[in-house]
């Protein structure tokens, strides 16, 4: 039996070389034309290439899960430390700030319900219509008083309640401040009982809390009032709604002064008249000696 030659052995080589070269290319070109499958497309149209590609992605996705929720965990356990510390910090606070007041925690938890309870009962007058506040107005004062007890107390001065006491007293002050329904009468009462006269009736609260708008009721009531310095009880009066005065009722006004000015100023002219020409008492000298009869 012959041996090959060199040369005949390496053509077998090259033709082995060759031949897997071509195996390699052909697997390589069939495994590129796989393409995954867009996200739209169900399972079950999946060819066995997109299936198997698939499922490599979302084990890939599954990973990174398990990956961001084992971090998240950590940094879960690492903020409940740190609100576990802030919570026994803040229980030391109170504890020494419990005891510089020298109050207990069954007298605070008495006091938190005092003050939830006088907040309940602002809440409930500030939401009625205002008829059924005015008849329930003087509770108010009752709210003030309560307000000015806890107050006296030195637990209001705990951060809890603080800024809650400020804000109570506020809307307990704006319920003071309220001001009655609108009516548009006034019935006028004598002067020995109230004092009534256009002015103080303006300066009421119930209706302008401004005495200056007083020519606003004369206006509205020249069929009665003649004379704005007079007016009778008994008399119900129109109140016009509250607002600026009307140019008619600024000139009404300025009549009324120039008026009262010119009337002032002939009875000061009378008063000088009947003072010069009163005669001197019997037996007063005048400027020569001589006495007058």
């Amino acid at each position: 039996m012959l041996l090959p030659t060199v040369d005949q052995w390496k053509r077998s080589a090259l033709l082995c070389i060759g031949a897997c070269a071509i195996v390699l290319a052909v697997a390589s070109c069939g495994s590129s034309q796989v393409v995954r499958a867009p996200e739209s497309k169900p399972d079950s149209l999946l060819t066995y290439d997109e299936a198997i590609l698939r499922l490599d992605d979302w084990r890939i996705r599954i990973r990174k899960l398990e990956d961001d929720d084992q971090k998240m965990q950590g940094e879960v356990k690492a903020l409940e430390e740190r609100l576990n510390a802030a919570v026994a910090e803040l229980k030391r606070c109170q504890d020494e700030t419990n005891k510089l007041i020298g109050a207990t925690d069954a007298q605070i938890n008495q006091f938190r319900e005092r003050l939830g309870r006088l907040e309940g009962r602002i809440r409930e007058l500030r939401a009625l219509n205002d008829n059924d506040f005015e008849a329930r107005r003087s509770e108010v004062y009752a709210l003030a008083a309560e307000w000015n007890r806890l107050r006296d107390e030195k637990i209001a001065v705990l951060p809890e309640f603080f800024d809650r006491m400020i804000a109570a007293r506020r809307d307990i002050q704006s319920l003071m401040d309220r001001k009655p329904a609108w009516r548009g009468k006034y019935v006028v009462r004598p002067w020995s009982e109230s004092k009534d006269c256009l002015w103080n009736i303006a300066g009421q609260s119930e209706v302008y809390s401004d005495p200056f708008h007083w020519p606003k009721i004369w206006q509205a009531n020249t069929d009665l009032i003649k004379n704005p310095d007079i007016i009778q009880p008994g008399w119900e009066l129109n109140v016009p709604p509250p607002g600026p005065l009307t140019p008619e009722e600024k000139r009404a006004e300025r009549r009324y002064w120039r008026k009262k000015r010119q009337a002032m100023a002939a009875q000061q002219e009378q008063a000088m008249q009947q003072s010069q020409a009163t005669p001197s008492p019997t037996g007063e000298s005048t400027e020569r000696g001589e006495k007058r009869p």
